[in-house]
């Protein structure tokens, strides 16, 4: 017969423990816990996988895990291959990670000594309300850390930085059909502006559409070269583009 899951720890943050299903996860314990799912337009939910929460946007996966242990070696496998050193000399990196999820890219390139700043930006309040929740995004907003959390689409909030503002991009935005002005010719002008002479840019573009002979790398790597990034290199295992300026 059914019945509810029985719920097992899952890990404890700030005093708050974690329970899950397998399926989802809750914050707090017995009758007071908080299921972290919401609607708010489309469903969104936290889902533990292998011990680390991912975001589901409509039942679909928003990080991707194919190949990876957890979505966190996703994120620095994404930094490592910035390669974010610094001439000598410099003040340190500062990233923009355009589109921030769970924030573990963010969380990821914070880590790295040389990288003074990250600025990452979400559109979605309904993602930013799990991003609260999850403790494994605690480090977005830790007092004195070097992250920024700014909400609001990038589309938008890029008009408002300085050229030349960022030495690194990590850009990882929704699917095409979802956001397709973040695949435009004048948002990538944007990413181009705001990029330091020199700065490396990662750009995750998908498989959406290979099936059906499309490719959505190639079209991706024309504009961002017609923008004026240039040594653009797609990484199949990332499923993205690394280009510089």
């Amino acid at each position: 017969m059914g019945g509810k899951k029985v719920r097992a720890h899952f890990c404890t943050s700030r005093g708050v423990e974690y329970t899950t299903d397998g399926s989802f996860i809750w914050a707090g314990e017995g009758d007071a816990a908080v299921r972290l799912d919401l609607f708010a337009g489309h469903y969104y939910k936290l889902k533990p996988y292998n011990g680390v929460p991912v975001l589901e946007v409509d039942g679909l996966r928003m990080q991707l895990v194919r190949d990876f242990k957890t979505p966190l070696d996703y994120a620095d496998q994404v930094v490592r291959g910035l390669r974010m050193h610094m001439r000598p000399g410099s003040k340190g990196a500062v990233v923009l990670d355009t589109c921030m999820g769970l924030g573990y890219t963010a969380i990821a390139a914070a880590k790295n000594p040389e990288v003074r700043a990250v600025v990452t930006c979400e559109v979605s309040p309904a993602v930013v309300t799990l991003a609260k929740w999850n403790p494994f995004s605690d480090a977005l907003w830790a007092k004195g850390g070097k992250i920024t959390v700014m909400e609001g689409s990038i589309a938008q909030l890029i008009t408002k930085f300085d050229d030349g503002m960022f030495s690194f991009v990590i850009h990882d935005p929704p699917r095409f059909s979802h956001a397709p002005e973040l695949y435009s010719s004048d948002f990538y002008g944007e990413l181009f502006r705001v990029c330091e002479r020199g700065a490396r840019l990662f750009h995750y573009v998908g498989s959406v559409g290979k099936g059906k002979g499309r490719r959505i790398d190639r079209e991706v790597e024309q504009r961002l070269s017609a923008a004026g990034f240039h040594g653009a290199k797609y990484s199949p295992r990332l499923q993205g583009i690394f280009a510089s300026k």
